[in-house]
């Protein structure tokens, strides 16, 4: 095995002077964790890395002390030791040596532990408890978790059943560093999560929420999916994929999409999951819905995500006329790039270059619809509901339903969006009674 060259890691100045004050006052000051993790794959570049995030250090400095010997703090766990140092614009985690006293498999009772040996022996995985020491450039890998990263290896520290037991959330933790790492899950290991994964109910629907969006973050989002679909983890949180992870094709092309649509964008990564659990734009939107309700997902984000699986279909084509373009906008209105990117995404997973053109087709011509300004909803209409009450209207529902009509005809043809040509056209219909016609019922009496 090789040895970790710290002398390759590039931590950022002002983790450095954090750990520096540290050492300084006589304490001990670790990197630990992912920030080593990642700097070793990036090192030794057997699996494709992340940048590591150099964020966290350990110590044996108490929280009081912490606080005390830098003036910019903020105590973000003080009841677990741990306290944000600010520096600059950026800040870093200062936690104190811990060890659990009592766990449930959702919170741990800690206590503060007096050296990093201690620290190491309460992680979850081996690639996870390497620590550095930047004072000395000392390295603790107690666990083999560098042997482990280059054999391509997930294995829990110590006693895996003890690990899950402590906190369920290691395992869809497991997932995601599987998934993104390329690795294969030790065999005891395995075994462990999969026993252990009925323990997912118990855990916060937050928590789960924030591991599913950092899965979405990573370059390829499908490999740790499939290992949720393949241990019985969605039956817990996403009931609503359960019948497409039973449909190897079906999951097969909604996992491509996933990993096709932009990392950055993890409402279309959510979304190009859900339009495939339903054929119905009502039973898509139900889904969305559904399962963002239960990870306590914002309103702004179920709305979203939920407009975008409604919307998916039908779609436009390249072939359609302007004026169905702009109906199309007018429909989806905020929605059409995200809308254009689920398409995209469908289609590089089915490795289809054609419709892949078609699509940049449809989308410069929309785009070219879109930059013409043209009226797309009422608020864009050159008349407003006071101008048809000066036309003799009376308040109510007739008016925004001649509004509505005005609309329409604006998206057929840009040009009449002109003052007097929609007055003109408003007198035309109230004089000719259409609006009352279209307002009664169907089988109304005369």
């Amino acid at each position: 095995m090789r040895p970790i060259d710290p002398g390759r890691f590039s931590p950022p100045p002002g983790f450095s002077r954090t750990a520096e004050k540290l050492e300084a006052a006589g304490f001990e000051a670790w990197a630990v964790g992912g920030a080593i993790r990642d700097a070793y794959v990036a090192q030794i570049g057997s699996t494709p890395g992340v940048e590591p995030g150099w964020e966290d250090l350990t110590t044996n400095a108490r929280p009081d002390d912490v606080m005390r010997l830098f003036r910019r703090t903020v105590p973000v766990g003080v009841s677990h030791g741990t306290v944000k140092v600010l520096d600059g614009d950026d800040g870093y985690e200062v936690t104190t040596f811990r060890r659990d006293v009592e766990t449930d498999g959702r919170h741990a009772r800690v206590a503060f532990a007096d050296s990093i040996e201690e620290d190491l022996s309460r992680r979850d995985f081996t690639v996870n408890a390497i620590a550095w020491r930047p004072a000395s450039d000392e390295v603790r890998d107690e666990w083999g978790g560098a042997e482990d990263i280059e054999d391509g290896i997930l294995r829990a520290v110590g006693e895996p059943e003890a690990r899950f037991r402590e906190d369920y959330l290691r395992i869809l933790r497991g997932f995601r560093f599987a998934g993104r790492f390329e690795w294969a899950v030790e065999p005891r290991t395995d075994e462990a999560m999969r026993e252990a994964v009925d323990g997912l109910a118990g855990l916060s629907a937050e928590r789960v929420r924030e591991e599913l969006l950092k899965v979405m973050a990573d370059p390829k989002p499908s490999a740790a999916l499939d290992l949720y679909a393949d241990c019985g983890a969605l039956g817990h949180w996403y009931p609503e994929l359960l019948g497409l992870a039973a449909d190897g094709d079906a999951w097969k092309s909604a996992l491509g999409a996933v990993d096709a649509a932009p990392a950055q964008a993890a409402n279309v990564r959510v979304a190009s999951l859900l339009v495939c659990t339903s054929e119905t734009p009502e039973g898509r939107a139900e889904a969305a819905e559904s399962l963002l309700a239960r990870l306590k997902f914002s309103n702004a984000d179920r709305r979203r995500v939920a407009r975008l699986a409604r919307l998916y279909l039908p779609f436009v084509g390249a072939l359609d006329s302007a004026a169905e373009h702009r109906r199309w906008l007018a429909a989806v209105g905020d929605a059409w790039e995200d809308l254009f990117e689920l398409h995209f995404a469908v289609a590089r997973a089915a490795g289809e270059a054609r419709a892949e053109r078609y699509l940049d087709a449809t989308r410069e011509r929309v785009r070219e619809e879109r930059e013409g300004n043209p009226a797309l909803d009422l608020a864009g209409l050159a008349v407003k509901g006071d101008d048809l009450l000066a036309l003799g209207m009376s308040p109510g529902p007739l008016v925004r339903l001649l509004l509505e009509e005005l609309l329409e005809q604006v998206i057929e043809d840009p040009g009449r969006n002109e003052r007097e040509t929609l007055l003109e056209e408003a007198r035309r219909l109230i004089e000719i009674g259409a609006l009352a016609e279209a307002s009664r019922p169907p089988d109304a009496d005369d």
